[in-house]
Order: C-alpha cells, then sequence, then structure tokens
C-alpha cells in the first residue's frame, strides 16, 4: 500500500477523515514514479500529507480549497519523492474516531465493514504482528 492512499482514505464505519497508519513492515521501491504535483497544494497529495500528518487543506473538498499554513513544510522533491519510494507490506490502519484497526497484509489495506471483514486472515495476521499490535495498544 502507498502511504498516500491516506490522503483520501476513511473509515468505512463512520467516514473518519485522516486516517492514522502503523508500519510494521515495508519495502524500497526500486524505481519509483512521481506522480506531478496537485495544482492547489504543490505537493503529490491533495489534501492531507499522511508521511508528516500534516493537513494540506481546510476541508477534504476540491470545491473552495484553502491551504493551511503547515503545507509549506512539505518539499515535494524530496518528501513526495520519498514517500513514493516505499510501499507498506504489513501494519494497521487506525480509525482514531472510532477505534477501529484495519490491517495492512501482503501491500493490500482491509478497510471493510465489519460484516464484510474475515476474522481467520485477521487471526493469521494479529497472532503474526502481536508484538507490535501490542506496542500500539500501550
Amino acid at each position: 500500500m502507498k502511504l498516500r492512499l491516506l490522503d483520501i482514505l476513511v473509515c468505512p464505519d463512520n467516514k473518519e477523515w485522516p486516517l492514522k497508519v502503523h508500519i510494521f513492515e515495508e519495502r524500497e521501491i526500486e524505481k519509483p514514479f512521481l506522480p506531478e504535483e496537485d495544482a492547489i497544494t504543490k505537493v503529490v497529495c491533495s489534501f492531507y500529507c499522511p508521511k508528516k500528518q500534516i493537513r494540506l487543506t481546510k476541508d477534504s473538498k476540491k470545491e473552495d480549497m484553502v491551504v493551511t499554513k503547515d503545507a509549506s513544510k512539505i518539499k515535494y522533491g524530496i518528501d513526495c519523492k520519498e514517500c513514493i519510494s516505499t510501499e507498506i507490506v504489513s501494519g494497521l490502519i487506525e480509525c482514531s474516531s472510532c477505534k477501529v484497526f484495519y490491517p495492512i497484509i501482503d501491500e493490500i489495506p482491509l478497510v471493510l465493514k465489519k460484516e464484510l471483514r474475515n476474522e481467520d486472515i485477521e487471526k493469521q495476521f494479529t497472532e503474526k504482528w502481536a508484538e507490535k499490535i501490542k506496542e500500539i495498544m500501550l
């Protein structure tokens, strides 16, 4: 999973945004493709920079977007390139509002409503990453 997915990903239960990521394992991408910068924010992401955990705009709607002061702390050629250069292999996505965690397994974020989640897959994931998960819960 690309970290930049958190720019647009919302909690399926309560539509909360932005979500937080806890990375357990990642891999380097040898020749990453750096997308063009957003015309308004001047970085790759449009609303939120998950790498620096900075809101880029005051709203998550494209119309009448107002860029935050903190957006200037992100450098397209440096921060965006570094962000695009890694792939999250395993981790957790957290909704701070409803305290639900969604696993990232083999680079795929499983951000699903409760009734669609697979208990067996999540149990295997939890057993494999028990120590890391325990650290997050403290």
